[in-house]
This record gives C-alpha cells, structure tokens and sequence, in this order.
C-alpha cells in the first residue's frame, strides 16, 4: 500500500470518528468538533496536494520494493562476510600480534624490536694522531621485524628476520630463516639459517642481554649464524641441540661457495632447579623462584681443501653456569679454542672466560657488572680485558627498557684477536673501537632504549 493511500485510509477513519461523535456530543463536545472538523480540512488539503506531485516527488511501491530488496541483499552479504571471519580467522595479541585460523592450524605471529643508542667513546691514538680521541653519536643498532609461527599444523614451524639496523652487515649480522618439524616427545628437526647452538651469551636474544650489548669476548669466539640442519630434544631436566653445518658465520652463502668440509656443533643443558622458560633471558626479577642452568658445548670444523683457501681446522669448548633467584641473577663461561691453521708455525690455544651478575634495587631497577678476559695465546696480541658496570630501567619488562652502561678497557682492544677465520675483534655492535699499538684505557659509554612488541 502507498504512503498516499495509507494517509488517505488514516483520513477516512478520522472523518468517520467525528461523524459518530457529532452524533453523540453537545455543548462541549460540540466546540471540539468544530476544531477537529477544522484540522480535517487542513489534512485534506495537505493529501490534495501530495497527490498532486507524487509522480514527481514519492515512490511508487514498486520502486519502493525493489530499494528494500536491495538493502535486504546488502545486509545478508555482510552478514554472511561476518560470519566467515568470525569462523575462519583468530586474530589478537599472544607473545606479538597474532592472525591465525580457527582450526590451529595456521598461525602467523609478528614481532617488532628497535634498539636506539647514543654511544660515548674515549681512546688512545698516539700512534694516529689526526683520528678524534673523544667521539660520540647516535644509532639504530637494531630495527628488526621477526616473523614466527606454523603453517599446515602446529607441528610445522617457521620464523623469518629482517633487520633494517646499523649493525645488520656481514657474517654476525645475518638473521633466522629456518623450518623446523615437531615430532613430539620433546624431539624436534630444524633446517635454514639460523644460530649454531655454541654460546649461551649469543644464544640468548639481543632484546633479552643484561647489558646494552653482548659482550667484545662473546664475538671474539661466536659461531654465529649458520645454514645447516639440528635435532633437539627437551626433557624435563635435560635438552640438547646438535647439527651440521657450512660452518661458523657462514651463513648466507650460496651452497657451492668453497668455504668448510665439514662442521660440527652440540649443545647439551643440565636444569637443576627452576625452570627452562627462565633462562630465555639473563635477568631474574624480585619473586622470581631459584633456577640453576649448566651447560656445555663443543664446535668443530675443518676448512675444505683447495688453491688459494685458507687451511684452519678449529676446536672451540665452553662451559656455562646460569643461576637466577628473587631478584638476582648470575652467569659465568669459559671458553676454550684449539686453532690449527696447518700453515703457520704458531697455532694458538687461546682461552677466555666472562662473569656477570645483576641485583634489583625495586621491582624497576637493576643494577649489573660484567667482567670478560681473553688469552689469545699469540705473539704481538695483547690480552682482552674489560669490565662494566650498568642499570637498567624496566618500564614494561623487556618491551620498554632503559639501559646505560660503561666499560673499562684494563687492556688493549686488538683487532688481530679473536680465532682468525671465525669472527672479527670488535664487533661493530659493541662500539668498541682498536685500540693502536699496545694503549689501553679505552671507554665506551652506552644508553639504550628499546621497544619490543
């Protein structure tokens, strides 16, 4: 029925209301039914002229009709595209921002770290005495984007890093890219590139370091990033990591480059109390429970023989202890490597070894320390020694910290040390600059502030 229709029927009905109530009323009623007989007249008029333009200026019924067919469509198409979201896909926050199916079998989590830093450094050049002795500035020592995750089912799992920072070049700054298989049991097979199981130090993420940075000693003796193949195992006290690889910081290369014939590395870990979640990280807040870690490894590699290719066969040890407790935490490692270069006279056993600790003042504050040595067993190489003290800020645990720390130089920085072959002396993520000749006394102030999400 049209609006004019229906207005008319309205109209009717009134007339008809007054007509019986002029039948039935005196007086009073009669003055009212003057005024309503009044207002009748005025709605006439109005429908009169309605009428009059209603080709022009309404709807017909059928237009009417199909508009109201269309808005029905519309609502039931996004009613049915709602529906499918809400079954299909699981989006939200778990550990980084997560979209996954309904079913659990697919998952992609996405993280994000920024890491900016302003950087004091005071050195000795005598012996190259144009160079500033007295240098500062700013960094982005890490942007990385870390894509994690499994695909098919949750046994498929994957992660992927991309690292816009500063410090994202050559060997150390390779990033994960690999797929592992769960096959349950606390077994599991990884394949790709990723961090060849060797020092707890390096093994533990940057976002999650005690100090600003890892230490000079830490990439004196890194194995760094890898592309091979692991079988682990995680049990209630033990777990393990062993693998094959292209051998140490070798990662990146294309299969066929001429670099290791063979290499090796296992990690085993021994919790003899807490738990292993705790020891993702080098800090232990106040209520923490007490946990005790012990861990050893071994890497070996031998270098593939050839015209122009450096022959050096390496054996590198180390021994770790993690103990962490109601707002304190502990870590101690020695190293040894065993460097036969099959050339050279000289085949150097360098040693090292690090501690560091770290003790909350409130539920925000920690203080740290860290010492690190090196023997590097060579002629003409002086000795690594540096200690630095710290505090760190947690405004939102790891996701929002600040960190500024100082380091003392007791000997020279050298750039020959290090195992030769494996990794460089000092790494460009530990602002420590080579010191010239023999001269030691280097200091390096560091501020950090990260954002992790």
């Amino acid at each position: 029925m049209s609006l004019i229709k229906r207005v008319g029927l309205l109209a009717g009905t009134t007339a008809l209301t007054l007509t019986c109530g002029s039948l039935a009323g005196t007086g009073a009623d009669a003055e009212k039914q003057s005024d309503l007989e009044a207002r009748l007249a005025a709605a006439e008029a109005k429908i009169a002229q309605l009428s009059a333009t209603s080709k022009d200026n309404w709807l017909t019924e059928q237009r009417a009709e199909e508009i109201r067919s269309l808005v029905q469509d519309v609502l039931a198409d996004a009613d049915t595209r709602s529906s499918l979201l809400s079954q299909g896909v699981t989006a939200g926050y778990d550990g980084g921002a997560v979209l996954g199916s309904s079913d659990g079998n697919w998952l992609l989590r996405t993280n994000i770290l920024m890491q900016q830093r302003f950087i004091y450094r005071q050195q000795d050049n005598d012996a190259a005495p144009t160079v500033d002795e007295n240098r500062w500035g700013f960094e982005t020592s890490r942007a990385k984007f870390m894509l994690s995750g499994h695909v098919v089912n949750p046994e498929w799992t994957y992660r992927i890093d991309a690292d816009l920072g500063s410090n994202n070049r050559g060997p150390i700054g390779n990033q994960n890219a690999y797929l592992s298989y769960n096959y349950g049991d606390g077994w599991k097979v990884t394949m790709g590139q990723m961090k060849a199981p060797f020092l707890r130090e390096e093994l533990v993420e940057a976002q999650h370091q005690l100090a600003v940075e890892r230490s000079v000693l830490n990439y004196g003796f890194t194995t760094g990033y890898v592309d091979g193949i692991t079988v682990s195992n995680e049990g209630e006290q033990f777990r393990f990591t062993a693998g094959i690889s292209d051998g140490a910081n070798g990662a990146g290369a294309t299969a066929m480059t001429p670099d290791t014939e063979f290499a090796f590395t296992g990690r085993v870990e021994y919790l003899a109390m807490g738990n292993w979640g705790q020891f993702e990280d080098f800090t232990s807040p106040q209520g923490s429970e007490q946990g005790l870690m012990i861990g050893a490894a071994l890497h070996y590699q031998t270098a593939e023989n050839g015209a122009g290719l450096a022959d050096n066969d390496y054996i590198l040890f180390t021994f770790d202890v993690s103990w962490e407790g109601d707002g304190f935490n502990a870590f101690f490692a020695f190293i040894l490597a065993d460097w036969d270069n099959n050339v050279a006279a000289a085949d150097p056993d360098p040693t090292a070894f690090l501690v560091q600790g770290g003790y909350y003042l409130d539920e925000s504050w920690e203080i740290f320390a860290r010492y690190e040595n090196a023997d590097w067993d060579a002629a003409g190489v002086e000795d690594l020694g540096i200690f630095t003290i710290g505090v760190n800020k947690y405004i939102a645990g790891h996701n929002a910290k600040w960190t500024t720390d100082i380091g003392f130089g007791t000997d020279a920085v050298d750039a020959a040390g290090g195992v030769a072959g494996l990794s460089g002396l000092p790494s460009g993520f530990t602002n420590f600059g080579v010191d010239d000749g023999t001269e030691d006394g280097q200091i390096v102030l560091r501020s950090q502030l990260q954002i992790l999400f």
